[in-house]
């Protein structure tokens, strides 16, 4: 088949990177000659470049061209098509990303204006809240994990589950499960009434098809600044799959092989230095809708249904007092914590309807735990952007000193990498001149029968399937349930909670 030659394909966009860059001065004042044809990799005065830490090797810091970094070659070339066609998919990140930098633009612009709230149309929200699934579900982290040549070299739990969707799909590679779903995902119409919620099972894998509907309709967003002027936020090549909340680890040791649980509390999606935009999940405070007793009672018992009962009974955010809500919008507005329907509204949700995002000041404890995480789990990534260095240094020496509240708990298979990592991150400060001593804890993991997880996982998501397209009877009967799927620990696999889910009709914007 032929191909194209090879293209530079970023999976962060150009126009987000440049909100931390600058432009490249060379050092020592030398002045580099005019070129009739510009290099790739080579810098010129006034080109846009970003600071950030190099994790390859020794760990060092690096003025790098916006065009060149985050990004991998042809990262979404469809090589079984036709020449003309390989880059179809990169044309639709195209379009979506000019899209989505005009809603980007609307909030820096108000932010620098001192608006106290970003109105967006429900239109433009949904582009924004579709944009920021994709970062995560087109970055390097997810590339590597369906780019392989035959699905025999698939290690995930869901395998079965793949092979039997690619052979009734006529998928050859586990890669054309990707590519197909970010496309797919790009054309979808999220209109107003939420029907894509059930339409996206019947175009797409059901694992991505339900990552993104629980993305979407699980979590809210909030717009967060520091309240200190001298701090800033980071950017890690991979901040987009960093999720919040506390973390369990199993173990096989007849497999050899570990698997990690958590709740999805909150993820993040850098805009600025100064701005960071946060998804916060429904089941977490809000001080809205806490200020009415019922209110507050029916998401505290449904918060014990869906994170205690699966992760442990008291599991809570390290963001718990995390202080934003959500957004206000033009057609109802909230009373002593009861909704209440605008005055002559319709009762129609519609793709003109608007949102109040505020930005919210956020404490420098805050601010850490933000940036923590992203440290945290940078290095599955390849680097850490950042602003101004001084700023940089002060956080870094931070995260490796913090008494592990936050992060540098090591756990599961990556705990050699992630040694290396701090053990890395501590040389690269003693040669920036701070000599800190890094603090790091091991946690257990708990001994699983993961075979047998990973098989009741299977079942129940075919069950959940089945379901969805009307071709079981079993409805919610727990009996019939639990006779299809077996009994499972409740602790590990409660297949009666995500059975529930195909009921719950509470849905965050």
């Amino acid at each position: 088949m032929e191909t194209r030659k090879p293209q530079y394909q970023h999976f962060i966009p150009q126009f987000l990177l440049r909100n931390f860059s600058h432009k490249y001065v060379p050092p020592d004042g030398a002045k580099a000659g005019k070129s009739k044809k510009r290099s790739n990799n080579k810098k010129y005065p006034g080109d846009p470049v970003i600071n950030s830490l190099c994790l390859s090797d020794e760990y060092r810091i690096d003025e790098c061209l916006v065009r060149r970094v985050c990004g991998l070659e042809n990262m979404y070339v469809d090589t079984t098509k036709p020449a003309k066609e390989q880059g179809r998919l990169e044309k639709k990140f195209g379009v979506l990303e000019n899209r989505a930098s005009c809603v980007y633009r609307k909030i820096t612009k108000g932010y620098e204006e001192g608006k106290s709230g970003i109105w967006l149309k429900r239109s433009e929200k949904d582009i924004l809240r579709k944009f920021i699934f994709l970062l995560s579900y087109r970055g390097e982290q997810y590339h590597r994990k369906y780019n392989l040549d035959s699905l025999q070299d698939y290690e995930e739990g869901d395998k079965s589950l793949l092979q039997a969707y690619m052979t009734e799909n006529d998928f050859a590679r586990p890669i054309d499960v990707w590519l197909h779903s970010l496309e797919t995902i790009i054309d979808l119409d999220m209109d107003a009434e939420g029907r894509w919620r059930k339409s996206i099972f019947k175009s797409i894998y059901s694992p991505i098809a339900d990552t993104f509907v629980s993305h979407i309709c699980d979590m809210y967003m909030g717009i967060c600044t520091p309240a200190n002027p001298d701090e800033e936020f980071v950017l890690a090549d991979n901040c987009y799959n960093v999720t919040e909340g506390p973390t369990k680890s199993y173990y096989d040791d007849t497999l050899g092989k570990y698997i990690t649980r958590s709740p999805r509390f909150h993820m993040f999606a850098p805009i600025s230095p100064r701005l960071m935009i946060v998804l916060r999940h429904n089941l977490l405070p809000e001080p809205n809708q806490d200020s009415d007793p019922e209110m507050r009672e029916h998401r505290e018992f449904n918060r014990q249904l869906w994170i205690d009962t699966i992760y442990g009974s008291g599991t809570k955010s390290m963001l718990e007092d995390l202080p934003i809500r959500r957004a206000a919008n033009s057609y109802s507005h909230f009373v002593n914590g009861r909704w209440m329907p605008n005055t002559g509204w319709n009762q129609r949700l519609g793709v003109n309807d608007e949102f109040c995002f505020s930005t919210f000041k956020i404490a420098t404890c805050h601010v850490r735990k933000m940036n923590g995480l992203l440290i945290d789990h940078a290095f599955h990534g390849s680097r850490i952007v950042f602003n101004r260095k001084d700023a940089f240094l002060d956080l870094m020496e931070w995260y490796l000193t913090e008494p592990c509240q936050v992060g540098k708990n090591l756990l599961g298979e990556h705990v050699a990498t992630q040694l290396a990592y701090i053990k890395g991150l501590s040389r690269f400060m003693l040669r920036e001149g701070r000599a800190v001593v890094a603090e790091w804890t091991f946690w257990p993991s708990e001994h699983r029968d993961l075979k047998q997880f990973q098989t009741q996982n299977v079942a129940g998501a075919r069950f959940l399937e089945e379901v969805r397209h009307g071709e079981s009877d079993a409805g919610f009967d727990f009996g019939a349930i639990y006779k299809r799927l077996g009994t499972v620990p409740l602790s590990l696999a409660p297949m009666q909670i995500l059975i529930l889910c195909l009921r719950r009709n509470e849905r965050g914007i």
